[in-house]
């Protein structure tokens, strides 16, 4: 959907004042303006459709300047946006922070930055997209986005493919020069590559120096490796991390992978445990016990099922605090699930799919503003009326949806669009076909 946008809403102006002084020129910060409403507005937004959604006169390419050019710093953007929430972590008991991967899908342009082709693991199949390790922070009644790390994918069969094939042809000396500049160039991308784990470990030492640094971890199977659980052991914190069903345990001098041990496992074994998640009771079935595994040592196993009589996929997960409860583990382990709904906000309401931009600085900025708007939303007030009117009506079981914050943002577009037709009608004395025209115009010449 399409919204004329007149003025930009009174949340995103608050919301956005307090990183004014990081903007060196105020039309770029106007321009910030524009393009975090547009985020929010816009059902696919983009520099091209926000462009015509706005009524008064903006140029395309001074909001491409802005996110691709303008002299600002994107980590400078985050650490405000995470120093501006920070009083809503203090004093709200333990806050956990969560290490993840998810895939921005960009199946039909291959020319943005970063993108490769992946396995789609939720659509099965392979799609081109560019691969984020995300990391975020949560209490029990909020989890913001902390930051993100792009994922470069390092074509090293191929590279070593090629070499080989080309080292048959050096006999003269300018395939000879050829040869050792791809040698020097592959030798060069293969120091310089980071794995998910390696960048993982970046925003662990990244959250350590920050005020909401984690009080306990918790990660993604697909994350699990012995250079990210060293760096979380190093700094004394605990850690639940999930695996796939093919890890190897010992238990009892006996070898057994994650799946066939479940198996031999008794339904007596697995107890039922009620906890409190986000104000709502729910029940799982979790057996624990402590066993070996290779690389890690003594750990204490997790098996949670979330239907009784072991209907369903287990969940499997370790971790380093031999002496937890099942309860406590249940009580760490299911904030994992606080990030999904971070990825599922960031790409169906915030449009981090959606953009073109193909250059790094470009995309890094895209994404850097999903996160501040993201963290916004979860902040503006809303019981403050718009034009008198209260939006209490729409509260569910005393929380308020992503979808309904984005609403407001909505709704006070169409307030200012609706006062500023007043005034066009009452001041100017435009008729109603001029007032069409203004609205609309851009959009219709697009």
């Amino acid at each position: 959907m399409m919204i004329p946008i007149t003025e930009i809403p009174a949340s995103i102006v608050d919301g956005l004042r307090p990183y004014r002084d990081l903007f060196p020129r105020v039309e770029t910060f106007d321009h910030l303006m524009e393009y975090a409403t547009g985020l929010v507005v816009l059902e696919k937004p983009s520099i091209r459709r926000l462009s015509e959604c706005l009524v008064y006169d903006v140029d395309q390419s001074c909001i491409n300047k802005m996110i691709t050019q303008s002299p600002w710093d994107g980590n400078a953007v985050n650490e405000r946006r995470l120093k501006l929430i920070s009083p809503e972590y203090k004093g709200k008991g333990l806050i956990v922070g969560i290490l993840d991967t998810t895939l921005l899908h960009h199946p039909r342009s291959k020319k943005i930055y970063a993108a490769d082709k992946y396995w789609d693991y939720v659509n099965n199949c392979y799609t081109t997209g560019i691969q984020l390790v995300t990391s975020a922070i949560s209490v029990d009644d909020r989890c913001d986005g902390f930051d993100y790390r792009i994922y470069h994918r390092f074509h090293q069969q191929a590279e070593e493919a090629y070499l080989q094939y080309s080292s048959k042809f050096t006999r003269t000396h300018a395939q000879m020069i050829s040869f050792l500049t791809s040698l020097l160039a592959h030798i060069a991308n293969k120091q310089k590559h980071n794995t998910k784990h390696q960048l993982a470990v970046e925003m662990i030492q990244q959250m350590e120096k920050s005020e909401l640094a984690p009080g306990v971890y918790v990660v993604d199977s697909s994350l699990f490796a012995p250079v990210l659980i060293n760096k979380i052991e190093s700094i004394n914190k605990p850690w639940v991390a999930d695996s796939e069903a093919s890890r190897i345990l010992y238990d009892k001098g006996k070898k057994y992978n994650l799946a066939s041990y479940e198996q031999q496992l008794p339904d007596e074994a697995f107890r039922e445990i009620t906890i409190t998640i986000h104000g709502n009771k729910k029940t799982f079935y979790v057996f624990t016990k402590v066993v070996r595994i290779h690389k890690y040592g003594k750990v204490r196993l997790a098996i949670i099922y979330r239907k009784p009589n072991r209907q369903g996929e287990p969940i499997f997960c370790f971790t380093n605090q031999l002496y937890w409860e099942a309860t406590r583990i249940l009580k760490v382990r299911t904030r994992r699930w606080d990030i999904e709904p971070l990825h599922e906000q960031a790409k169906q309401f915030l449009g981090a799919e959606a953009s073109q931009l193909q250059n790094e600085t470009g995309v890094r900025r895209h994404l850097t503003l999903v996160f501040v708007v993201n963290s916004l939303l979860q902040s503006i007030n809303m019981e403050q009326p718009i034009a008198g009117l209260s939006m209490q009506g729409r509260r569910e079981n005393s929380q308020w949806t992503f979808g309904q914050r984005c609403l407001r943002i909505v709704l006070e577009v169409f307030e200012s669009m609706i006062n500023n037709i007043k005034t066009w009608f009452e001041k100017e004395k435009l008729t109603s076909r001029q007032i069409f025209e203004r609205l609309f115009n851009k959009m219709c010449q697009a």
